[in-house]
């Protein structure tokens, strides 16, 4: 009786965890106003008209991003990751979906990143 009770408050449990993670996606189909194929060309165009060494990096990773405060809402974020080991910069292009403005910046690992970054080093 108990390994019963046990059995179907865990089922319970399982089947309210998949339905909240379900609901908790905040993409909603009808913000797209840009699909990903139209905004990739534009944002590749960006990244190669402020980065001239572009082909030292590569795309890391591109999705639907809104970032808390940003007042231009929800855009496509494409990421590309230097190619040379340890991988310390990267570049990033947002292409807002409101009113199609794309957006490029350089990053970096800072100085205490860099120094402490032997124990991830094969």
């Amino acid at each position: 009786m108990l390994v019963n009770t046990i059995r179907v408050f865990s089922l319970t449990i399982l089947v309210i965890s998949v339905l909240v993670s379900l609901r908790a996606q905040d993409l909603d189909p009808k913000d797209v106003h840009v699909a990903l194929d139209q905004a990739l060309p534009i944002a590749l165009a960006k990244a190669k008209r402020d980065f001239p060494d572009l082909e030292k990096y590569i795309l890391r990773s591109a999705g639907p991003r809104v970032v808390k405060g940003d007042p231009n809402g929800l855009c496509w974020e494409f990421l590309w990751q230097e190619k040379a080991f340890p991988h310390f910069s990267e570049l990033r292009v947002r292409f807002y979906m409101r009113d199609g403005i794309a957006q490029s910046t350089r990053q970096s690992k800072g100085s205490f990143q860099k120094e402490h970054d032997k124990e991830l080093k094969p």
